[in-house]
């Protein structure tokens, strides 16, 4: 591969997800711009290649990566197309882009304040919060195939996006970057939304500085939440190892510090063998595992259903 690219080899990935679980990538690369992505991916012929954003759904397997681990931290750029539309590379934190929306006066992504990811990430996951949503404002995004090499524009309708899932995320593309259509409002108006967002996010849910990767599980109909299911079960006691569940949310689990990614694969299965025997939901995890799997983990995450 050319020099072009940042590459570390043997890197430890603990501290790029808001679990702060993981073990070593074998190589991680950190490109600056789309066409070093290109480059990584057209000197990586067929192999596997694992993207990493803010990391805020993964978990990451204490036992490490086999594969090449690229992160797009460093791909945040951004234009404004016209006075409501803005185009962003995928690396540029979802927060980072709602204050620069409300810096132009423009409302429709209030909701991404509170959204501990990126761009790309929130595009993948159709990202939503009372009421906003990801597909109402995007207009188009550019894409690499990551089997192939290709990179095309997809536009709105053919990223097929739906609850907590997208074309992108079931047909194993990265989202290069995005172009959304925003709406012009007060700035006092756009500034109440986000501070009930974030108000909301810090009275519901546990902070970071308790590490966790967000709802472990989906919401499994419409007016069901998994996380009421959960304390019916009695579950913001349970605990395997370093994992818990939350006694604010009991769809949230923390790493007390010393957590593995058994641990947290145990307390998933517990949970949703739990709601499934009681209420007959099959939970949808919306953590995603990377990384070697030890057997016991590989036969548990071989039972849920992923996003």
């Amino acid at each position: 591969m050319k020099n072009s690219v940042k590459m570390i080899q043997d890197y430890s990935l603990k501290e790029h997800t808001t679990l702060k679980i993981g073990g070593n990538a074998k190589a991680a690369y950190f490109p600056t711009s789309v066409e070093e992505i290109y480059e990584i991916k057209n000197n990586s012929a067929r192999e596997n290649i694992i993207i990493i954003g803010e990391g805020s759904n993964l978990l990451i397997s204490s036992q490490g990566v086999e594969e090449k681990v690229v992160f797009t931290k460093n791909l945040k750029k951004y234009e404004f197309l016209d006075e409501e539309t803005i185009k962003t590379e995928c690396g540029l934190k979802s927060a980072s882009l709602a204050k620069i929306l409300l810096k132009k006066g423009l409302s429709g992504m209030e909701f991404m304040i509170g959204i501990p990811g990126s761009v790309g990430g929130a595009v993948t996951m159709n990202s939503s919060a009372h009421g906003q949503v990801i597909e109402d404002v995007i207009e188009a995004a550019e894409v690499i195939d990551l089997l192939t090499g290709e990179i095309k524009t997809l536009h709105k309708e053919d990223l097929k996006l739906g609850y907590r899932n997208s074309f992108v995320e079931k047909n194993r593309h990265l989202i290069l970057n995005a172009t959304f259509k925003l709406k012009k409002a007060e700035n006092t108006e756009i500034s109440e939304k986000m501070e009930f967002h974030i108000s909301y996010r810090k009275e519901k849910h546990p902070p970071l500085t308790e590490p966790n990767a967000g709802s472990t599980f989906r919401n499994p109909e419409r007016g069901v939440h998994s996380g009421r299911l959960f304390e019916e079960l009695g579950a913001k006691s349970w605990q395997e190892g370093g994992a818990k569940v939350s006694e604010k949310h009991a769809n949230f689990l923390i790493n007390t510090g010393d957590a593995t990614s058994l641990d947290v694969s145990r307390l998933m299965h517990r949970m949703h063998s739990g709601v499934k025997e009681k209420f007959g939901y099959d939970l949808i995890a919306e953590i995603r595992y990377i990384g070697t799997y030890l057997p016991e983990e590989e036969k548990i995450w071989k039972n849920f259903t992923v996003h």
